[in-house]
């Protein structure tokens, strides 16, 4: 078996910042993350898609944070035939946290911000009255197209543009925000996902995001919320841009201008849940915990 390709300086970096964490993340980390799927409603019922598994006698449970999400105990769920037919989607649990903390209803408008591949948008789809997906680059659109195509996602517009270029004046209820990272979490699933990783490439990315956050929050309706997500674990990417907004949006000129920007608490049923010293309220989800891929959410209202 091929081993997981670690960086020497994000060795140094996280045993660094994890201490006596080390040995646990590490060995975490190294290990295939489980399967887990969501059941796309807009296809097929939840008891429509449990019923069809168990005719198979595939073992399958449910993940109790949301009534759509199931861990399964098979290697690969895409050659199943619920998938090909698009009852499901294949999606780690982590990555399906922030759209359920998001807490969309039938009566929001919801922007995708940075859509493609579109498995959230899939999980947005299902719940939210209309979604707005945007993304910048052809050839993840064409993916996200493909995505929107395959799962029957008819509330779903989808856009090819920066979202940070959209009318100044357009204003949603609910956005997402699972920007782009450096990705350190997807190292569960590929064993070569670190090869391009450096902390130039952290401190970039981190500069981006923070454009993409105040940008996002200033597209929220008063009284709405987002989630600022990523799939990695550097505080650069996380805490720190998180922080970015609350200084840029918190000072009086800022406030009175665009809103204040709230971390609101999050509960996730089932799933471990630390405090967060870096930044209050915001979600580090260490993989030893709860067996997932490293990933970081925030759930922010605009007051």
């Amino acid at each position: 078996m091929k081993k997981t390709y670690f960086p020497q300086q994000f060795l140094d970096k996280y045993f660094a910042l994890l201490g006596e964490e080390w040995e646990k993340f590490f060995y975490t980390i190294k290990r295939k993350q489980p399967k887990s799927f969501w059941v796309n409603t807009a296809k097929a019922s939840i008891g429509e898609t449990c019923d069809s598994l168990k005719a198979k006698g595939i073992k399958f449970e449910n993940l109790k944070f949301h009534p759509n999400a199931f861990s399964i105990d098979l290697t690969e769920p895409g050659k199943l035939d619920e998938y090909t037919n698009s009852w499901i989607s294949v999606q780690e649990k982590a990555s399906m946290m922030p759209v359920v903390v998001l807490g969309v209803t039938k009566e929001d408008y919801v922007l995708d911000a940075c859509a493609a591949p579109g498995m959230k948008t899939i999980q947005l789809s299902n719940l939210a009255g209309r979604v707005l997906a945007t993304d910048v680059h052809s050839k993840r659109m064409e993916i996200l197209n493909k995505t929107i195509k395959k799962f029957g996602l008819k509330n779903v517009e989808a856009k090819r543009i920066d979202f940070r270029n959209l009318k100044r004046n357009k204003r949603f209820d609910k956005i997402l925000l699972d920007a782009p990272c450096s990705s350190e979490g997807l190292v569960r699933k590929k064993r070569e996902a670190l090869i391009d990783w450096s902390q130039n490439l952290v401190k970039r990315k981190s500069i981006e995001q923070k454009q993409f956050i105040v940008h996002a929050f200033d597209y929220l309706k008063e009284g709405g919320e987002m989630v600022y997500s990523t799939c990695t674990f550097a505080p650069e990417e996380n805490e720190e841009v998180v922080q970015y907004l609350l200084r840029e949006r918190n000072g009086s000129a800022g406030k009175e201008k665009f809103g204040r920007a709230v971390v609101v608490p999050v509960v996730l049923e089932g799933i471990k849940i630390r405090e967060n010293k870096l930044c209050a309220s915001c979600v580090r989800l260490y993989p030893q915990d709860n067996d997932t891929q490293q990933f970081f959410f925030a759930k922010i209202r605009k007051e």
